[in-house]
């Protein structure tokens, strides 16, 4: 009976453990965090420079690059720094702040990036 009890804890361990190792790794949309229906203006800051958005079609093709980002959670790092700060403003007066660089930082959770997204970004940036 002990040894059926023992096994029995040794399986649910294992089990667990991988249960949380592949919710860990799951891929996260930005839209998964950010609700993109309430945005009513971006500000994206590269360095000392800021542009803001708030026509619909503005704030639609930012939302495009944010939606094809693959993220997973990731413990943060010491690299300090960014390539954009970006803060999103809601219609009911929420705030969500982004700093992209290889990897992306939303409201103080840290997410790895399938890929670095910054040229994106920076195509977006210096169209306006």
């Amino acid at each position: 009976m002990k040894k059926k009890l023992g096994w029995l804890c040794i399986v649910i361990t294992i089990v667990l453990c991988i249960s949380f190792f592949v919710w860990r790794n799951r891929i996260i949309h930005v839209a998964d965090i950010i609700d993109f229906d309430t945005i009513t203006k971006v500000e994206i800051w590269r360095t000392d420079k800021c542009v803001t958005l708030t026509e619909n079609e503005d704030i639609k093709k930012f939302t495009d690059i944010l939606n094809s980002m693959e993220l997973k959670k990731k413990l943060p790092s010491d690299k300090d720094g960014f390539v954009f700060a970006i803060d999103i403003y809601h219609k009911n007066n929420n705030k969500n702040n982004l700093a992209l660089s290889s990897d992306i930082r939303i409201d103080r959770q840290h997410y790895r990036c399938a890929r670095d997204y910054c040229d994106d970004m920076h195509k977006f940036y210096d169209s306006f």
